[in-house]
């Protein structure tokens, strides 16, 4: 992995952070892997949008429109076959991606990250994960890149003493999902 890029980011003094209540989200993954996405400290994490290989994040979404849009790009022909699972998220804090205020760390997480990644380059995202785990927030409201007025969150830290609890709620549901070939 080349160096990291230095860049300066600047926000306004004010806090429009989210107090989450506890609530329902939702996770599309494959068939019987409903335990694991809870499990954290795996050295075999894969890298996604804001976590590195090995670093826990965990990838929610409000309902299941947003959880189909979140992973319609990630669908081969070949993957089709998921479930749809339910978790409870006890109340947490969160930065909100989508507050003008934070639009400077908006621009970097919503920039390609598969594509520095495969280049070798840093993903500009993961800085502002960076950024969002070192100012202390449980994790970030995502507003959606590819449909406009959906929005996911992401966890950095959870069923831990200074976190919030996360927990499956009902069993897993099949679905059939769509490649996105755009």
């Amino acid at each position: 992995m080349s160096p990291r890029r230095s860049i300066t980011i600047t926000w306004v003094t004010t806090d429009p952070v989210v107090e989450l209540a506890s609530r329902s989200f939702v996770k599309i993954i494959n068939p019987g892997e409903g335990a694991l996405i809870l499990e954290r400290g795996h050295a075999s994490r894969p890298p996604a949008r804001f976590n590195r290989p090995g670093q826990d994040a965990l990838y929610l979404s409000p309902d299941e429109t947003s959880a189909r849009v979140a992973i319609g790009q990630y669908i081969t022909c070949d993957n089709r076959d998921r479930v749809l699972i339910s978790l409870e998220v006890s109340a947490c804090r969160l930065l909100d991606l989508r507050d003008v205020e934070h639009s400077e760390l908006y621009a970097l997480a919503r920039q390609p990250w598969l594509a520095p990644l495969k280049s070798g380059l840093e993903p500009p995202s993961w800085i502002a994960a960076d950024l969002i785990r070192a100012m202390g927030y449980h994790g970030l409201i995502d507003p959606s890149r590819r449909r406009p007025g959906l929005w996911h969150i992401t966890l950095f830290r959870w069923n831990t003493p200074d976190a919030p609890n996360v927990r499956t709620n009902g069993e897993e549901q099949p679905i059939r999902l769509e490649p996105d070939f755009r």
